[in-house]
């Protein structure tokens, strides 16, 4: 994990659509963790990055996409377009979104929160260990990289 990533780990999606499919091309999944045992509610582009019951997925959240960590630009920056190498290079499906909330939901004695992202409308819930969660904040621009594992 590099400097710039604030989470990874690897997904195994359980679920594809389980309220039924509402859009063309994006599907809902849920997902659950290897390593850190997080819950994973996610709508991705399908039409883009087909997904299925039983892929599993390394997915990262990361505050830039520059490798040595360095804030990314508040506005776009094509520089990454001429070749330089950033985080996008190790991963095939890439959104840049906010945290909108973050939320106590600790139940039956166990510790854990809940953080809500949407990029772009394509929303993303994140259930897990606050320790985990704690370098997300509401407002903060974040980005999640996924690719399947081989």
């Amino acid at each position: 994990m590099s400097k710039a990533q604030v989470l990874e780990d690897i997904f195994e999606v359980l679920e594809k659509d389980p309220d039924g499919k509402k859009f063309d091309k994006v599907s809902r999944i849920k997902a659950r963790s290897d390593l850190y045992e997080m819950d994973l509610t996610l709508d991705i582009n399908i039409d883009v990055f087909p997904v299925e019951v039983g892929d599993k997925l390394v997915i990262s959240l990361a505050n830039t996409l520059n490798l040595d960590g360095t804030p990314s630009s508040a506005t776009f920056d094509a520089s990454f377009l001429s070749g330089r190498r950033t985080l996008m290079d190790n991963f095939d499906y890439v959104m840049h979104g906010k945290v909108f909330k973050f939320k106590d939901n600790s139940s039956s004695g166990q510790l854990k929160a809940d953080v809500y992202v949407s990029y772009g409308g394509l929303l993303m819930q994140l259930t897990g260990d606050p320790k985990r969660l704690e370098d997300l904040d509401v407002d903060q621009n974040i980005y999640l990289l996924c690719r399947k594992v081989a």
